[in-house]
């Protein structure tokens, strides 16, 4: 199926996040919002179809997961990523953030310590401090204009406290897509201070051709095991509104 990505579609007037609270917000019409991830690309045919035959029934009651959702993310996965997930491994919720605060309530205590990577997605700081836990930043350093993990610094901020590291993969904002050798090495050391993993990987799809996401949960059984692993299909196909 091919896809016209450069029609133009106005969406003035749409309650737009991206676009209408943006000029309110400033009063200016000729900005350009490029504070959200919000693409201006319509859905993709088939999803539209599927919405359309919905709305169509007319009745929206309660529904459950079905079979074909699970299918789905389980196709999904292995055709994109290689990865063989497991039905009794996923778990749905309302999103990416949402699993974040889920992890970080289940798997540490107040006052515990959560590892961030900055410059990094805001929400990840909010999910920590809101839900009474500390925040250890290990920043990320530049090296040749090139993001990278600082993994000395990471191992010397460890301490009895450190329960977790929320991880951006691909990381949101500077873009990088971690190479295997890079989440083996963050891996490692995380496993030996017994540290849980929570990787966000909502923007997975979005790599171009000369690069390869690696999953973090697929490192190895005893990565897998240590990984809480949020996906969603919102970036990928801009879906956020629904």
């Amino acid at each position: 199926m091919e896809y016209n990505f450069d029609k133009i579609i106005n969406r003035a007037g749409t309650h737009s996040l991206k676009w209408d609270f943006c000029e309110k917000l400033t009063g200016e019409k000729e900005i350009l919002p490029m504070w959200i991830a919000d693409m201006d690309f319509e859905a993709p045919e088939p999803v539209v179809e599927a919405i359309r035959k919905w709305t169509e029934h007319g009745i929206f009651g309660y529904t459950e997961r079905s079979d074909t959702y699970y299918d789905a993310v389980i196709q999904w996965m292995k055709k994109r990523h290689d990865w063989e997930v497991h039905k009794e491994w996923i778990t749905f919720t309302p999103g990416v953030v949402p699993s974040i605060n889920i992890a970080v309530q289940a798997f540490s205590q107040p006052g515990d310590k959560v590892i961030l990577q900055p410059p990094v997605y805001y929400p990840f700081m909010s999910a920590v401090l809101n839900n009474g836990r500390r925040v250890v930043n290990n920043n990320l350093r530049i090296e040749e204009g090139r993001f990278l993990m600082d993994y000395e610094a990471l191992k010397n901020s460890i301490d009895e406290k450190t329960r977790m590291i929320i991880l951006c993969s691909p990381h949101n904002p500077v873009g990088r897509v971690w190479t295997k050798d890079e989440l083996e090495t963050l891996a490692r050391i995380c496993l030996d201070h017994d540290i849980i993993m929570v990787s966000d990987e909502i923007h997975s799809d979005l790599v171009m051709k000369q690069y390869s996401h690696t999953p973090l949960a697929t490192l190895s059984e005893e990565v897998e095991k240590a990984v809480v692993t949020c996906t969603a299909p919102n970036k990928t196909f801009n879906l956020a509104g629904l």
